[in-house]
């Protein structure tokens, strides 16, 4: 009988008295791809450090290849299992060419004490070969497209014959179609044996390419299967504990207030290499741009922002002049962002309720006194739906992504904006977290405030917008709304060859 590839017996931990987690066990057979799913705070990111050595464990034993790690085995044990991590910032090095990357843990091709940069480049040319990918070796890192440095970074794990790579959220910054890039690269190193600990919030990926999927929430395996067996609402009720009702997609909507446009974007170009562009968003109405990485979506919702500032354009919200790429001046009219990168989202060296009050006292609002300030700083915590719902005084940086972003999220709405400016506000975040924020933004947008949305997660575009504008190199391809916006519409359109406007 085949080894797993990785065999997890009973590990449990505790952080200063409190259990993260708990008699955890997990199996994983070669060449199978196992989906590790949970909320944020359910106990992944622990497990992968105690698998990586990081962290030891409080008790349980974890077994590679039939080969038991020793207790509180460390990092050099587990590179020495062949086991291999690539997390979500994928640690590379942008100056450095694709061979130095992948040669930099797995060791250059060299004679008599000096590197063979030329026997270097050939067997990294042939391990992308395997894995069926066509990237130029001597290609700059910093120059690749994301969903093209996540298959690096894959690729540098490989070529150490690692016998289980843990993918940690590598998937959260690509855009749904280029995902189908990394399922050919997994598929075909599965093929060859290895084996994946696949770590996502994205149930769609999950039933697209997963061989197994286990579920952990409050430290504790809830469950393991193939996802062949399950539902998805039956996944949503293991890693939240209840029935999540799914929202109806916006795009069904008829838009009633799409004719009486309050926010006008004339000839804006975010970047040198950026068409002029002319948008308008009605009161209530929901806008999203989106397209893969580097198609300029991002760039535009940034501009109007205040984050980066546009070469050129004028807007105006509701008949008066709006200042685009000046963020004070954009928040004097009124408008709130958030963005999907947290460290720019949060005052990390703050608490909860310094948090949520710091856009209050920027924008020279009356200060409270401490009372009251606690006071109404777990009014938002209740309302936004923050955990741990004692979370005021915490430093907000011990709290989990997804209620670090509903801290951004009430901040942002707590003063009645009268423009909301999300950049991909459910990035990394659970799907507990993700349907609270999805209702918090309808929420906003039924008050009549306009919202502009930049994702490049194309089922939360079609859930929660009325129309979406889709970008190819810095150019409009094309706008979609109603029973034309669909996953399937998004992803063609993305990828048709550009058009000249």
């Amino acid at each position: 009988m085949t080894e797993p590839a990785l065999r997890v017996d009973g590990l449990t931990k505790s952080f200063l008295g409190q259990t993260v987690l708990n008699g955890v066990d997990l199996r994983i057979a070669p060449g199978e791809i196992h989906a590790l799913l949970g909320e944020n705070g359910a106990g992944k990111s622990t497990l992968i450090k105690i698998l990586a050595g990081v962290h030891a464990a409080d008790a349980g034993r974890v077994t590679v290849a039939g080969r038991p790690l020793r207790p509180r085995h460390r990092l050099a044990d587990a590179a020495a299992a062949r086991m291999r991590f690539v997390h979500q910032d994928l640690g590379l090095v942008d100056e450095l060419d694709v061979t130095e990357n992948i040669c930099l843990t797995s060791d250059f091709s060299s004679r008599g004490g000096l590197i063979r940069f030329g026997a270097s480049r050939r067997r990294v040319r042939e391990v992308l070969g395997r894995l069926g990918v066509d990237i130029d070796p001597g290609r700059r890192v910093g120059d690749l497209a994301q969903a093209e440095k996540v298959m690096v970074a894959v690729a540098r794990a490989f070529s150490a014959e690692a016998r289980l790579i843990v993918l940690d959220e590598v998937t959260a910054s690509l855009p749904t179609p280029e995902v189908a890039r990394l399922k050919d690269l997994l598929h075909q190193a599965c093929r060859q044996g290895t084996a994946f600990l696949f770590v996502t919030h994205r149930l769609g990926e999950v039933f697209d390419m997963a061989d197994a999927v286990t579920v952990l929430r409050d430290g504790r395996r809830i469950a393991s299967a193939r996802p062949a067996d399950v539902t998805h609402d039956q996944l949503v009720e293991w890693l939240v504990g209840r029935y999540v009702a799914a929202l109806a997609p916006r795009s069904g909507e008829s838009h009633a207030s799409a004719g009486t446009p309050v926010l006008r974007v004339k000839d804006l170009r975010a970047t040198p290499h950026h068409a002029p562009l002319n948008f308008t968003v009605g009161a209530g109405e929901v806008v999203a741009f989106t397209g893969l990485v580097g198609s300029g979506a991002r760039e535009v919702v940034r501009c109007l922002a205040g984050a980066q500032r546009p070469q050129e354009g004028t807007a105006s919200l509701r008949g008066r002049r709006f200042p685009l790429g000046d963020p004070v001046g954009a928040a004097g009219r009124g408008s709130r962002y958030v963005a999907g990168d947290r460290q720019e989202g949060i005052a990390p060296d703050l608490c909860v309720r310094e948090n949520l009050f710091l856009a209050h006292y920027c924008h020279g609002g009356r200060v409270l006194r401490p009372r009251r300030e606690r006071r109404a700083a777990d009014d938002l915590i209740a309302r936004y739906d923050v955990r741990p719902p004692q979370a005021s005084e915490l430093p907000v940086v011990t709290l989990s992504g997804g209620n670090q972003q509903k801290v951004a999220i009430g901040r942002a709405l707590s003063g009645a904006p009268g423009l909301l400016v999300l950049d991909d506000p459910t990035v990394g975040v659970d799907i507990g977290a993700r349907v609270a924020i999805h209702r918090l933004i309808r929420q906003t947008a039924d008050t009549g405030v306009p919202v502009v949305l930049a994702s490049t997660d194309f089922s939360e575009v079609v859930s929660e917008a009325h129309r979406a504008v889709v970008m190819r190199d810095g150019r409009v391809g094309a706008v979609l709304s109603g029973a034309d916006l669909t996953e399937q519409r998004l992803i063609s359109e993305s990828y048709r060859a550009r058009e000249v406007a």
